[in-house]
């Protein structure tokens, strides 16, 4: 890529790119063993593109996606801010270390500024040592948490359980 790429929305014409990096960043942090990726363009169209509480943020080089960033609202309570949670930030393996990733870093933070945010959160596998080296470089810092997600059978039971 020649010059830096354009930060814009996605649109349901970038459904495909972004499934296929949404894939492939699953598959970079073993989160999908079997080796098949769940996101599928139709996917991408209704559950992202324009959907209310998120923000779909597309690198366009030159009419294609190469790059994406989806990001939600966030609030830190401890020091009484609002910001914005990354979701995912991925660019096309032939598009990387081209400076993709900062330049979707700086839209999101941008992003953040625009409603009101002082920071961009994140989390990262401790197995992906380019990410951890891509977020180092971008002046990322790590901080002592552990993240906890509940979903599939002991979602569906903590549902079930009476009030």
């Amino acid at each position: 890529m020649e010059s830096e790429p354009t930060i814009r929305r996605g649109t349901a014409q970038d459904a495909a790119a972004i499934a296929e990096m949404a894939n492939m960043l699953a598959a970079a942090v073993g989160e999908h063993p079997s080796g098949g990726g769940l996101m599928t363009a139709e996917i991408v169209a209704r559950d992202l593109v324009d959907a209310p509480g998120l923000t779909l943020l597309v690198a366009d080089g030159g009419g294609v996606a190469v790059g994406y960033a989806l990001l939600t609202a966030s609030y830190e309570t401890c020091y009484a801010v609002r910001g914005v949670y990354l979701i995912d930030l991925a660019v096309a393996e032939t598009a990387q270390r081209q400076g993709i990733g900062r330049a979707l870093m700086r839209a999101a933070a941008r992003e953040a500024v625009a409603t009101g945010g002082r920071y961009i959160n994140w989390v990262v596998a401790p197995e992906n040592e380019g990410a951890k080296a891509f977020y180092n470089a971008v002046g990322g810092i790590k901080e002592p948490i552990e993240a906890r997600a509940i979903f599939g059978p002991a979602f569906e039971a903590l549902l079930e359980e009476e009030d």
